[in-house]
């Protein structure tokens, strides 16, 4: 087994770099950490521990080639879910949301159809 404590990044394809860290900085509110101008790139974080790549269509670190992505989810307090919502909706967004009992999500979609899930559900909890 190795010994993996979490997600340090993901990169996701974009066909408009500038529209994707619009909708991810300015929409969501991920800050903006680093831009990779020769690669045509960008990185937001996500949290304290995991920052994700908004890459032009190019190949990557190892060779890797995006392609057609279902979603990610980021990790939300139940808390902070309501506000969460609200600020989605505010900017314009469709926002589907589903109830689990024990969990809560709400999903979007991000400029390049990549469905963006913040979710209340603690995978440390159910699967720990």
């Amino acid at each position: 087994m190795i010994p993996v404590t979490g997600v340090n990044e993901l990169v996701l394809e974009v066909a408009d770099l500038e529209r994707a860290v619009h909708f991810y900085s300015e929409l969501l509110g991920l800050p903006v950490v680093e831009r990779w101008e020769q690669r045509e790139a960008a990185w937001v974080m996500a949290g304290d521990r995991t920052r994700i790549g908004l890459w032009t269509p190019q190949v990557g670190v190892a060779g890797g080639r995006g392609g057609v992505h279902v979603h990610y989810a980021m990790h939300i307090s139940e808390e902070d879910y309501g506000a969460a919502v609200e600020r989605l909706r505010g900017c314009g967004l469709d926002v589907f949301e589903d109830d689990f009992g024990h969990s809560r999500a709400a999903y979007v979609k991000d400029p390049d159809g990549n469905v963006v899930e913040f979710w209340t559900g603690d995978v440390a909890q159910l699967h720990g």
